[in-house]
């Protein structure tokens, strides 16, 4: 049977994944993976050394291709470092050491995957890994420097403990953060000049310390949206409640419980950006008295008081600038486009996500939501059912569009 293939930004693209010999070579494994999720058809190429850390067979059975690492293999009938060059859309080198980097800076290339690299006029992406005192060393920077100037990526190793003992930078940068980097690199930046705040995930209206309500909201539209638009460039910040999903280490996201606590992160910065996406399922009501200790049980019927909360997208609404972009969403179970037309209206939106809820494996939860979307002149694009991240690209077209028709910041 024939494997599936990812949706991602990846999908039907060659991808080179080059493995030298470090100690974090068998992350290297799970760098697959991830590369394979987004759609992408990946030739592994090893150094000898890293066979020393990961098996070639190891890559063959996850790739589901042969593995290359020898510069005269007589089997193949192709020359194999042009054949890799050439068809290769994008190589990774997940990890890069220090003596591979400093080899491929002076245009050694006594392995296959240098030789490659020499061969090739695709977009190549470093991601060194390797002691804090080698990768802090001034002839490793001066190397780095010079293929940088060369046009090669380097994704910059993170800071911790190392496997050597030492404490400092120089670990492998976390996966996820290698992922963005590459759909940074490889998207189009047409969202660069946009700074995008967005909420998502389910507030928490507490009764006593351990009892509150809330909703089913997962954050998967925001964490969907915040990796779309910010592989498009976007300068992301995520404000949320409680989330069923993770969220990539890489975004800068601030966890809020309360509508109240969510009002005041929202607003303690909202002139600094540019598009405010507001996708989190705010409680309408709050318990009108907190507990500080916890409701025992009764025997009889128990009864609670409510208050609104604060409409935190009407707020925006009202003290948002004209060249603030604002989008809203909505989850009706019926009349979606009729009460979303007047939300719109109500809370001076640019555009309001507007999802049919009572569509079967839809909405809060699920990958899938059956949307409309419903612009400030009153006109309906209906999308029927659609990915989440599918409708996160949408999202970016719209704000490209409005963008062009406000006054400029």
């Amino acid at each position: 049977m024939e494997k599936t293939k990812g949706s991602g930004f990846l999908r039907n693209k060659n991808v080179l994944l080059g493995v030298t010999g470090g100690i974090s070579a068998y992350k290297a494994c799970e760098m697959l993976r991830l590369l394979m999720k987004e759609g992408a058809n990946v030739n592994v190429v090893m150094t000898k050394n890293a066979e020393k850390f990961v098996s070639k067979m190891t890559f063959q059975y996850l790739s589901g291709n042969k593995v290359f690492s020898n510069m005269y293999d007589d089997t193949e009938s192709d020359i194999s470092h042009i054949n890799l060059a050439d068809t290769s859309d994008l190589i990774l080198i997940c990890p890069a050491t220090a003596n591979f980097i400093s080899k491929y800076s002076h245009g050694i290339a006594d392995n296959l995957l240098l030789n490659i690299l020499l061969a090739t006029k695709s977009s190549v992406t470093l991601c060194p890994a390797m002691n804090v005192n080698m990768y802090d060393n001034p002839i490793i920077q001066e190397n780095m420097k010079r293929l940088i100037k060369l046009g090669i990526n380097i994704i910059e190793p993170d800071s911790g403990e190392l496997a050597c003992g030492w404490e400092g930078k120089g670990r492998l940068a976390d996966l996820d953060k290698i992922l963005h980097m590459l759909k940074k690199k490889n998207l189009s930046s047409d969202l660069e000049n946009e700074k995008i705040l967005i909420t998502c995930g389910a507030t928490r209206e507490y009764l006593d310390p351990i009892r509150f309500i809330s909703n089913p909201s997962s954050g998967k539209m925001g964490i969907a949206l915040a990796q779309v638009l910010g592989a498009r460039g976007a300068e992301i910040k995520v404000v949320h409640g409680h989330l069923e999903e993770s969220l990539p280490s890489h975004l800068e996201s601030i966890k809020c419980e309360s509508v109240e606590d969510m009002e005041k992160e929202i607003f303690s910065d909202l002139k600094d950006f540019t598009v405010i996406i507001k996708a989190a399922a705010v409680g309408d009501y709050k318990f009108k008295t907190t507990r500080r200790n916890k409701l025992k049980k009764s025997r009889s019927e128990v009864s609670f008081e409510m208050e609104k909360t604060t409409d935190i997208l009407n707020r925006i609404g009202k003290e948002k600038e004209s060249s603030q972009i604002l989008i809203g969403f909505s989850a009706e179970t019926k009349n979606t486009v009729k009460n979303s037309k007047k939300k719109i209206k109500d809370k001076n939106l640019d555009l309001i996500v507007a999802n049919d809820v009572s569509i079967e494996n839809t909405g809060f939860g699920q990958d899938n939501n059956f949307t409309y979307l419903v612009s400030k002149s009153n006109e309906v694009e209906e999308l029927g059912l659609i990915s989440k991240r599918n409708l996160s690209i949408k999202i970016g077209d719209y704000i490209k569009k409005i963008r062009m028709e406000l006054p400029e910041r």
